[in-house]
């Protein structure tokens, strides 16, 4: 239970830093970029790191024994892609099929997504093979 209390802190801060790096670059970008542009740029920054914190500090125990580099960050990118498509749903659902105001697709995308994509990370990507 310690060990993955200890994980899901790592993950935890190293979402928070990658969040920081997203909104950062993305702040930074928009004096060369125009916004859609300069969000996709910090996406990106942010992805490579949280792919290189989750795989050298939030999994690092079990990232060794996952598989080869390459399949390891095919892996990382589908779970990526999938908490995009998440945030995506969880925005529709509340918006069109509730009819609630969009602010409160927040909830999902801060609770939800986050759970859905430690999962997936340590159960699929990281897991031992």
């Amino acid at each position: 239970m310690r060990h993955l209390l200890g994980e899901i802190l790592r993950f935890g801060g190293v979402g928070a830093l990658a969040t920081g790096v997203h909104v950062g670059t993305y702040l930074a970008m928009l004096s060369l970029l125009p916004p859609q542009a300069a969000n996709a740029v910090g996406f990106l920054v942010s992805v490579s790191v949280s792919y290189v914190g989750h795989t050298w500090f939030s999994f690092a125990g079990s990232s060794k024994q996952a598989g080869a580099g390459r399949t390891l960050a095919v892996r990382f990118a589908v779970v990526v892609a999938l908490g995009y498509a998440l945030n995506a749903a969880w925005v529709a659902l509340v918006t069109q099929v509730l009819g609630w105001a969009s602010g409160w697709a927040g909830i999902f995308i801060a609770c939800m997504t986050p759970a859905i994509t430690f999962l997936l990370l340590k159960y699929w990507v990281y897991a031992p093979r």
